[in-house]
């Protein structure tokens, strides 16, 4: 049997991991090391329509791997069935139910499971309420064994302590989305905005997003959660919140190197334009906890089909500009001049030009109508990080009293 003060680090970590002072990632790696395994999982699953809820996963599989789980696989998973049909509390092993013979005719096994380093799993549906159930599972690898029968009984211990503290988790984040102060600032905007942690957990959803998205194929707000029109815009989705290093400073035991703001795509099953979600990361220790101690992002909504001139908010997160830079973007996409900008701004022309060049260079355009495009288009030409400044000598800003086009050094209009 493990060593009884790994097992009670591990219980005093699930339990600080519910109050948000620990990644649950670190409580799973202290029982993979316990256990000897290859890997663990904690996965939440939505009742109404088996859509995953949250889902933390660490040890010897590759961040590709759970995306392509997420993606492709957990559709043909055939050991899922056997613990959702399971009582709570109660462990099964996928070799008591699933023979050699049945691996080696799995798709499952043979093109994913197997090729990324795993082998057996045993687990246990841990927890259920009104809206999820948690499934725990525990791994062993290529050349490993399954689990025995002591190892059984530790995680049946252990499974009563999670079931613990995802109740207190589950019960503390409803409490801070309606006493935190930056979600009181969010209501107060009126942009389509949304809140997302790493397990596209909704933390907050503005008015306008809430009646933009209500009956959008692409995607969908509906009982507090995202649906989405397809697994991939989903998965792609997860991966770009998990490239912000929202989730653990190491999230699959690697440490990655955090963005600011991510731009994501999601394509209409119909052919139209779009729906753009520009991603902002919110850190504790970033925005002095004003969003609580988990790091999350705010995802602003943009509708390409709506074709509406961009929020400046939208302008600043997507091309990484300063507020007075996206005000003045804006405004000249529009088509107004330099003075007529001023005059709307309250600033002098100088101060319009001094952040029109700071506007081409990061949106990497040279004239005031490619801006336009730009704007028009955001997220196409928008990237996860600022394009390079265009290769010209800096671009000739336009006359005073001038509505032309800005034109590029060498003439060319």
């Amino acid at each position: 049997m493990a060593d009884e003060d790994a097992f009670d680090c591990a219980v005093a970590e699930l339990y600080l991991a519910a109050v948000g002072e620990l990644p649950w990632r670190q409580p799973l790696t202290r029982i993979v090391e316990m256990l000897d395994a290859f890997g663990a999982y904690l996965h939440g699953i939505n009742l109404a329509d088996g859509t995953v809820n949250f889902g933390y996963d660490v040890g010897g599989f590759a961040p590709e791997a759970a995306l392509h789980y997420i993606r492709d696989y957990h559709a043909i998973d055939p050991r899922v069935p056997l613990v959702a049909h399971a009582e709570v509390g109660e462990w099964v092993s996928c070799h008591h139910h699933i023979d050699d013979a049945a691996v080696a005719l799995s798709p499952f096994y043979q093109d994913f499971l197997i090729p990324s380093g795993g082998r057996y799993v045993s687990g246990a549906k841990v927890y259920q309420d009104r809206e999820i159930i948690a499934i725990l599972g525990i791994h062993r690898g290529i050349g490993m064994q399954p689990l025995g029968e002591a190892e059984l009984a530790i995680g049946r211990r252990l499974g009563v302590h999670v079931a613990n503290a995802l109740g207190i988790w589950r019960r503390q984040r409803r409490k801070l989305r309606e006493t935190l102060l930056g979600t009181a600032v969010l209501q107060r905007m009126t942009q389509p905005l949304l809140l997302l942690d790493e397990q596209l957990q909704l933390h907050f959803c503005s008015e306008a997003a809430r009646t933009a998205l209500a009956a959008d194929p692409r995607l969908r707000i509906a009982d507090k959660a995202l649906h989405f029109g397809s697994r991939h815009d989903r998965a792609q989705l997860v991966l770009a919140l998990r490239e912000l290093s929202l989730g653990a400073e190491a999230a699959f035991g690697r440490i990655a190197a955090s963005q600011d703001r991510k731009v994501v795509r999601i394509d209409s099953p119909a052919g139209e334009p779009p729906l753009l979600l520009v991603l902002l990361a919110l850190r504790p220790q970033e925005t002095l906890g004003a969003f609580g101690p988990v790091p999350l992002a705010i995802a602003l909504v943009h509708d390409l089909a709506a074709r509406a001139t961009p929020d400046p908010l939208l302008v600043a997160a997507a091309f990484g500009l300063t507020p007075a830079e996206s005000r003045v973007a804006v405004q000249l996409a529009a088509g107004a001049s330099v003075p007529e900008t001023a005059d709307t701004l309250g600033v002098a022309r100088s101060t319009v030009r001094t952040h029109l060049l700071q506007v081409f260079q990061k949106v990497g355009v040279n004239r005031q109508q490619d801006l336009a495009f730009a704007l028009a288009g955001l997220g196409v030409l928008a990237a996860a990080e600022p394009p390079p400044a265009p290769a010209p000598a800096p671009a000739v800003l336009p006359e005073p009293g001038r509505r032309e086009a800005v034109v590029a050094p060498d003439g060319r209009d």
